[in-house]
């Protein structure tokens, strides 16, 4: 009996340890699978800016932008009653070619997302990447909610559990809407680029004259017919529009005709006919501002904003993108040392906006000041991520141009990758924080044209 009994306990006890072994691997074999999954089941959605998204109408033929002489009836095509559609936003864009992928809407050139869209293309291939267009005209609420439909998608086709997103200027809000509405649960790292959190004078200066880059004011409107009132009842518009907290800082000003001039040029010519600039210290002119050019009250600044976006318009007065800031997971690239629209000088009639002057520095990107993307400093304070990676990153590049800078796509492919980011550093901020007054006008245009055709001519000579 006892020879049985032992033999039997030896049974059970190789029994056990087979079964141990067996559960072991199982529990091993789970988690290599959840890591794999982990690592390969992260898709990528790029949120481009405003006007950045193709839209189509009801039938499928391109609206948003088509170059062609259907650009006459432009205005027409893109007001509110239309309903404008998007294609193509749950397609990987790495199964494609790259005659075939989607990098949004054509610039002057080309694509502007197309560098963006073909290097994460090549990182993440087994993750896949997705471009997420959107119809910008309207709310980042609605939007906000279309995105959620993709991700849940996307989700359910790749069957991973959370998504990266990169998101660019306007696309920054409307991440910022996501997460207010839908929380952080299915988003495992945000990249922010060049975003508006406090808004920007740009908005104000394109809504009256259609001045865009490269764009006369007046030519937008007189040749697609988009005009001032399409233009300005986009829900998407007033939400780009500089905050209170901004307007506390850099005013508004009414004209009174009172300009200053410097030192060495004389009083007696009038500086701004040919659109010479004014130069002073950033502190002296809004000390000046105060006496010389009339800083408009909070009533008369919220009267124009009515008067431009109409009283139906729930005017964005506050930065509410605070919430991007909370997951420790979330990183921010800003553009500096660049030509901004600082604020406007409006005609002294706040019944009848006309902008006569224009105010720049030169620490932003060229369309978002750099306390507007950095919300005054506060991504500053952020640090560093678990891993301990730089959570901010300055770059010397105009908003237009910072997704295809190669710091910047260097710094995001090392975070959604888990590599370290310490030998990507920020770029030194210009510490002269001079402005300069000129008048508002086609002078603007002549500017950007050379300076685009400087930049045409020194890519050419590098390649």
């Amino acid at each position: 009996m006892f020879i049985i009994a032992s033999n039997l306990l030896q049974d059970c006890m190789r029994l056990r340890a087979v079964i141990t072994f067996i559960i072991l691997m199982l529990c091993t074999t789970t988690v290599m699978a959840e890591t794999k999954t982990q690592e390969k089941k992260n898709p990528v959605i790029f949120i481009p800016g405003i006007m950045g998204s193709r839209l189509y109408d009801q039938e499928g033929n391109l609206v948003w932008m088509e170059y062609s002489l259907k650009l006459t009836k432009l205005g027409e095509r893109m007001s509110m009653q239309n309903t404008l559609i998007v294609k193509n936003n749950e397609i990987d864009q790495v199964t494609l070619t790259e005659h075939e992928r989607e990098y949004g809407v054509m610039g002057p050139f080309e694509y502007p997302y197309k560098k963006i869209i073909d290097r994460l293309c090549d990182e993440f291939q087994d993750s896949g990447v997705y471009f997420f267009s959107y119809d910008f005209r309207q709310s980042k609420s609605d939007s906000a909610s279309l995105l959620n439909q993709q991700i849940q998608n996307i989700l359910q086709e790749k069957g991973g559990s959370k998504v990266e997103i990169v998101a660019h200027s306007l696309g920054g809000l409307v991440v910022s809407a996501y997460l207010e509405t839908y929380g952080e649960k299915y988003i495992r790292k945000i990249i922010m680029i060049a975003i508006p959190y406090e808004g920007t004078p740009d908005t104000l200066n394109t809504a009256l004259t259609g001045e865009l880059t490269y764009v006369p004011a007046g030519w937008l409107e007189a040749v697609t017919k988009l005009s001032k009132e399409v233009r300005t009842s986009f829900p998407s518009t007033a939400e780009l529009i500089p905050t209170n907290a901004y307007d506390d800082l850099h005013p508004e000003y009414l004209y009174t005709g009172n300009i200053p001039v410097s030192d060495d040029i004389q009083e007696t010519e009038n500086i701004f006919s040919e659109g010479e600039p004014y130069y002073t210290s950033a502190g002296f002119t809004r000390d000046a501002g105060l006496n010389v050019y009339k800083p408009m009250t909070r009533n008369q600044y919220e009267m124009i904003l009515k008067k431009i976006f109409g009283d139906g318009h729930a005017l964005r007065l506050k930065n509410d993108s605070r919430i991007v800031t909370t997951m420790d997971k979330s990183y921010f690239a800003v553009g500096i040392n660049h030509q901004t629209i600082q604020s406007l000088i409006f005609s002294n009639d706040p019944t009848d906006p006309k902008i006569t002057h224009i105010i720049y520095d030169h620490t932003g990107d060229g369309c978002v000041s750099e306390e507007s993307a950095t919300m005054y400093g506060y991504l500053e304070t952020l640090g560093k991520d678990p891993q301990g990676n730089g959570r901010l990153l300055k770059i010397e590049a105009k908003h237009g141009d910072i997704t295809s800078h190669d710091k910047a796509l260097d710094w995001i492919v090392a975070i959604l990758s888990d590599k370290s980011t310490e030998n990507i550093r920020s770029d030194p901020v210009i510490t002269d924080k001079s402005v300069m007054v000129k008048t508002a006008g086609h002078q603007e245009i002549v500017f950007k044209l050379q300076n685009l055709l400087t930049s045409i001519k020194n890519q050419k000579n590098t390649e």
